[in-house]
C-alpha cells in the first residue's frame, strides 16, 4: 500500500514524474493530516499558506483512500486547475507504481465534474425553441443549435460565445421545467444533466462548486451522489455560500422569469398576467426607492405593504393553473402525463414564491430580511430572507452526517487559531484536527506593506481629499499596476474623479463596464490602474506584473450597518461575546491576508499592499491585525516602495 511519502516525498512518484519538482515539507504534513482524518473519521481544518500546494495535499490522500470524495471549490479557476493539471499529474504519477491498485489506474479512477442544472442544455426545451422560431434565426441562435447538435456533454462551458441570458434560460435544464419521466429525452442516454449525474454516481472523485454543494445540503440531498468524505477548498467562503443556499429571494426579475415559464406552458389569462406583472413592478420599484445599497427590509414600509397584492396575484395564478392546466395548455399534444408534471412544477414554483413572501412578512426570530441589488442594473433589487447563522444547520446536515470534512484555505486561521471558522460552521465543541502551515514563499523579501506616515483616519470627513495625494505618490512609485479598493462607492467616485484625469496611466473605474470586461482590460494593459470596491477583492486572479500593488482605503471591517452583519453582531452580543473581537477583527484579518496572498503567487513575484488607514498602527486592535498578517516588510517611505518593486524591470 502506498504512503504519502511514497507519492510526495523527495524520491516519490510525483518527483519522478514532474521535471523540476521541489519537495514541499508543508504539503506532505498537510497530506498526512488529511489522510489521518479520512482514516479516523475526524474533521480537519488546514490553513495552507500560498505556495504550499494544498490541492495535492488533499488529492493524494483522497485518491489513495479508495472512497468517493466530493471536492468543492469556490472558483472556476481552481476547478480548472484540479481537472486539467493536478489530478492528471497525480494519476500519471501513481501509474508508475506497482503498489497502486491496478483496478484504480489512471483509466479507471473516475473523476467527474458536476455542475448545477442551469449549466446544461435541455434537449426538450431546445426542440420547443426550435419549433417556436419559425422565422430566421439570429447568429447566437444558429450557433447554439449547431453546438447542441454535436455536443456530448451539453455543458455551456463548451460554447465559444456567451449566450444572452434570455436565450440560455429558454434552453437550460431548469428544475421548474423538467418533465422527468414524461419527457421524451428522459434518461442518462439522452438527457445531458442526467448523464452527468449518473457519471457522478459512479465516480471516485466528484468536483463541484460551493454553490451546488450547499444547495444540495439545503434541498436535503439528491443533487450530489451520496458521500461520506468531502473537501471544502477556499473554506473561508463557507458561511457566505451556505447562507446563500439557505436563503430565499423575491424580486421583479424573479417574478418575470416565473411568468415567462407560465406563458410558455399556457395561454395565460391576460388579466392575471397584468395583475401579477403590475404587482411585481410596484414591489420592485419600492425596493429601489429605499436606502442606497443593502438595507433591512423593515426600513421600507411601502415595499412591505406591497407584498400583499403580490401574494394575492400569486395565489390567483396558482388557482388558475390548477383549473386550466389541461384546456389552457399551449402544447396539448405532449400528453396528459407531461401536462400534469408541468402543472405540478409550475404550481410548486408559484407556491414557493408565495411562501417567500410569508417569510419576508413574518421576519421570524433567527432570520434576517434585507434588500440588496440583484445585478449591476440600478433598478434590479431583491428582498432576501436567510437565517442569521447557518452554524446549527451545517453541524446537523453536514458535519454530523459526514465521516470526514476537510476544510482548507490560505486564510482560515486568525492569529494562529480556528475559533472564527469553528463558530461560523458550528464546530466549537467538536473534535477537529487543526494545522497552520506557513507559506514557503519568503514574504519578508517578496512582499511589502506600506503604511503612510500621515496615519489617516477614515472617519475624518477630509479623508478622501487627504488620501488623493498619498494614492498618487504610491501609483507613481509603482508605475501603476494597481487595484485601488474602497469600502464606499461615494469615496471611490470622489477619489477617482479627482485622480483619473491627471494620472499618466490607463485607468478604469468600477461601474463603467461589466466586471468581466474590466478584468480583461486590466490583464491586457501595461501599467493599468483600477479604482473599485471590495467586490474586486475575492475571486479575481491577475497573474504576473500587471497587478503588483493593492491599495486599500481602510481596515476592511465588515460594514456594521449591513443588516446581516448587524444581526450576527447582535446574536454574538446576546451570547456574551464581543462582536467586534469575535467577528469584525477576524474578518478584517482574513481579507487583508487574502490581499497579500493574491499578490504573491510564485517565488519570483513581488507585491505591495498599501493600507491608508492609520488605525493599524495607532489602535490596539490595529496592531493585533498587523501581527496576524504574513511577515511582509513594513515601510513608511515611498523611496523604499519604488526600489522594492524595481519599476525599471517591468517598463
Amino acid at each position: 500500500m502506498l504512503t504519502i511519502d511514497d507519492v510526495l516525498g523527495p524520491r516519490g512518484l510525483v518527483a519522478q514524474t514532474l521535471t523540476g519538482y521541489e519537495r514541499r515539507p508543508a504539503q506532505i504534513e498537510m497530506a498526512k493530516l488529511v489522510n489521518r482524518g479520512l482514516l479516523e473519521h475526524v474533521h480537519v481544518m488546514v490553513e495552507a499558506g500560498t505556495g504550499t500546494g494544498k490541492s495535492l495535499g488533499y488529492l493524494v490522500p483522497a485518491i489513495l483512500s479508495g472512497q468517493r470524495v466530493v471536492i468543492s471549490t469556490a472558483t472556476l479557476a481552481l476547478q480548472e486547475q484540479l481537472l486539467t493539471k493536478d489530478i492528471p499529474l497525480l494519476l500519471g504519477a501513481l501509474e508508475r507504481s506497482s503498489a497502486f491498485d491496478r483496478t484504480r489506474s489512471k483509466e479507471s479512477v473516475r473523476v467527474v465534474v458536476l455542475k448545477g442544472r442551469h449549466n446544461y442544455v435541455c434537449r426538450d426545451k431546445l426542440e420547443t425553441l426550435r419549433k417556436r422560431l419559425t422565422l430566421g434565426l439570429d447568429g447566437q441562435e444558429r450557433e447554439l443549435f449547431r453546438w447542441a447538435g454535436r455536443t456530448d456533454t451539453g455543458d455551456r462551458a463548451e460554447l465559444d460565445f456567451i449566450p444572452a441570458d434570455a436565450l440560455w434560460r429558454d434552453v437550460d435544464t431548469d428544475a421548474d421545467d423538467c418533465l422527468m419521466e414524461a419527457c421524451s429525452f428522459f434518461g442518462p442516454e439522452r438527457c445531458h444533466h442526467m448523464r452527468a449525474r449518473e457519471a457522478a454516481r459512479h465516480a471516485d472523485i466528484v468536483v463541484v462548486n460551493h454553490a451546488l454543494f450547499f444547495i444540495d445540503l439545503a434541498s436535503g440531498g439528491g443533487l450530489l451522489p451520496p458521500y461520506d468524505y468531502a473537501v471544502l477548498d477556499e473554506a473561508h467562503q463557507i458561511e457566505e455560500w451556505a447562507t446563500a443556499a439557505f436563503s430565499s429571494a423575491l424580486s421583479r426579475a424573479g417574478v418575470a422569469r416565473l411568468l415567462a415559464k407560465i406563458e410558455r406552458a399556457y395561454a395565460f389569462k391576460d388579466v392575471l398576467k397584468a395583475e401579477l406583472s403590475m404587482a411585481a413592478d410596484d414591489f420592485g420599484a419600492a425596493l429601489a426607492d429605499g436606502p442606497v445599497g443593502r438595507y433591512p427590509l423593515d426600513k421600507n414600509a411601502r415595499a412591505i405593504a406591497l407584498l400583499d397584492p403580490l401574494q394575492r396575484a400569486l395565489y390567483r395564478t396558482e388557482n388558475w393553473i390548477a383549473e386550466h392546466w389541461l384546456r389552457g395548455a399551449r402544447f396539448p399534444q405532449l400528453g396528459e402525463a407531461a401536462l400534469e408534471r408541468r402543472r405540478d412544477l409550475l404550481s410548486s414554483a408559484v407556491a414557493s414564491m408565495a411562501q417567500t413572501i410569508e417569510r419576508l412578512r413574518l421576519n421570524l426570530d433567527g432570520y434576517i430580511c434585507w434588500v440588496e441589488r440583484e445585478s449591476e442594473r440600478r433598478d434590479s433589487y431583491a428582498a432576501v430572507c436567510a437565517p442569521v447563522t447557518v452554524a446549527p444547520t451545517l453541524r446537523e446536515r453536514l458535519f454530523d452526517n459526514t465521516r470526514c470534512v476537510v476544510m482548507t484555505s490560505a486564510t482560515i486561521a486568525t492569529a494562529g487559531d480556528f475559533e472564527y471558522l469553528r463558530r461560523q460552521v458550528g464546530l466549537e465543541q467538536t473534535p477537529v484536527d487543526e494545522l497552520v502551515l506557513e507559506s514557503p514563499f519568503d514574504f519578508g523579501t517578496q512582499a511589502m506593506l506600506y503604511l503612510p506616515p500621515e496615519r489617516l483616519n477614515p472617519k475624518d470627513p477630509r479623508f478622501a481629499r487627504r488620501a488623493i495625494g498619498i494614492i498618487d505618490g504610491v501609483l507613481r512609485a509603482t508605475h501603476g499596476r494597481a487595484f485601488v479598493l474602497f469600502t464606499s462607492y461615494a469615496v471611490m467616485r470622489e477619489v477617482a474623479a479627482a485622480m483619473v484625469p491627471a494620472l499618466p496611466f490607463p485607468c478604469r473605474v468600477q461601474g463603467e463596464s461589466p466586471k468581466s470586461q474590466i478584468l480583461e482590460w486590466f490583464r491586457a494593459e501595461k501599467a493599468p490602474v483600477l479604482f473599485a470596491t471590495a467586490s474586486f477583492w475575492e475571486g479575481v486572479d491577475v497573474i504576473g506584473d500587471s497587478l503588483s500593488c493593492v491599495i486599500v482605503d481602510r481596515i476592511p471591517f465588515p460594514p456594521p450597518d449591513d443588516p446581516v452583519i448587524a444581526a450576527r453582531s447582535q446574536m454574538l452580543e446576546t451570547h456574551g461575546a464581543s462582536a467586534f473581537d469575535a467577528l469584525m477583527v477576524p474578518a478584517a484579518i482574513t481579507r487583508l491576508k487574502q490581499g497579500l496572498g493574491r499578490l504573491i503567487r510564485c517565488r519570483s513575484d513581488r507585491g505591495l499592499m498599501c493600507v491608508l488607514d492609520g488605525r493599524l498602527e495607532t489602535m490596539a486592535y490595529g496592531r493585533r491585525i498587523l501581527e496576524a498578517l504574513p511577515p511582509a516588510r513594513r515601510v513608511h517611505s515611498l523611496e523604499e516602495v519604488s526600489a522594492f518593486l524595481d519599476v525599471e524591470r517591468v517598463l
